[in-house]
């Protein structure tokens, strides 16, 4: 097969869409995102992200990836990891619910993580934006 023939569509709402993809790319200068697995199958309404802090230009560490559920009005950090077996809707302990993405991030976030998402040009967030939203790298996979 070609390689456009293998990916796999995780059809969302334009809503959801919108405000992930705003959140991440708030995030994009402290935070490295993929793709989860658990995508696909959490509805049209909700969106599962992974997403670790990285503050270097080295590669993510697989053992710094957590997941995100993100529905419209809320997002918190997710049990289960991409090598779990089945999706279980469980929040991680000792973690929050937040009113999106951004919030639920800076809560497990280092000093220097904040700090750098707080002092990120206008420009930067607004080009991986544009990226977000011209490759919906969420979407297809």
């Amino acid at each position: 097969k070609q390689w456009y023939q293998r990916r796999v569509r995780a059809n969302k709402e334009d809503e959801i869409e919108t405000l992930v993809y705003e959140q991440m790319a708030l995030a994009s200068s402290s935070f490295a995102f993929s793709w989860s697995r658990w995508n696909a199958d959490c509805g049209e309404r909700r969106m599962i992200v992974r997403a670790a802090e990285n503050l270097s230009t080295q590669p993510v560490d697989e053992d710094m990836w957590k997941n995100y559920s993100c529905e419209p009005q809320k997002c918190y950090t997710l049990k289960c990891t991409d090598d779990d077996d089945d999706l279980f809707d469980e929040k991680l302990e000792e973690t929050q619910f937040h009113p999106d993405l951004f919030h639920c991030l800076r809560e497990g976030a280092s000093t220097s993580a904040i700090s750098t998402m707080s002092s990120t040009p206008y420009g930067f967030v607004d080009n991986i934006s544009t990226w977000l939203f011209a490759t919906k790298v969420l979407t297809f996979s």
